[in-house]
């Protein structure tokens, strides 16, 4: 009876695992371009800082977050 349940159980999981069709054949573009920056919400900008290297502070304005990460993107080549 457990080996029936854990069958059924188990093609339940294996379903979900499976990427649904209309995702799996569109590629997301890794590159951010500054000039969509002032599209983004505080939380995608937050998480860009983080792919760049910088923590971002949620509370300061969308402007100043802005900023920090366009300054972190032309500084980034100088050092």
């Amino acid at each position: 009876m457990f080996n029936v349940i854990k069958k059924w159980f188990d093609s339940v999981l294996k379903s979900y695992d499976k990427q649904p069709k209309f995702l799996s054949g569109k590629k997301k573009s890794k590159e951010v371009k500054l000039v969509d920056l002032e599209y983004k919400t505080k939380k995608e900008l937050e998480i860009i800082g983080r792919k760049i290297g910088i923590e971002l502070d949620r509370r300061l304005t969308k402007n100043k977050l802005i900023n920090r990460i366009k300054y972190k993107v032309r500084n980034r080549n100088r050092k």
